[in-house]
């Protein structure tokens, strides 16, 4: 399935809009749009923010086909780091 996202991010007061599209998988948007969609635009949002130095950064506004607001989903996401090490 292919969508298009728009952001709208903040960064250190410079405002930055950014409207790209992407697939996402068939099963996993069946399942629960909202959420594979916020998966694609919270990796987008990494990717955006490593491409600006790493600054601070506020996540104002993501939405996806310009009516579907998932902001507070992308906002929820945090990866998920294994604490493998054996000390």
């Amino acid at each position: 399935m292919k969508v298009v996202i728009q952001t709208v991010l903040n960064f250190e007061g410079c405002r930055g809009y950014r409207s790209g599209e992407f697939h996402v998988r068939d099963i996993d948007f069946k399942a629960d749009a909202n959420f594979a969609v916020s998966i694609v635009a919270y990796e987008w949002i990494q990717q955006q923010w490593r491409e600006t130095g790493c600054r601070d950064m506020v996540i104002e506004k993501v939405t996806w086909n310009e009516e579907n607001d998932i902001t507070e989903d992308v906002k929820l996401i945090s990866p998920i780091v294994r604490d493998d090490l054996p000390f």
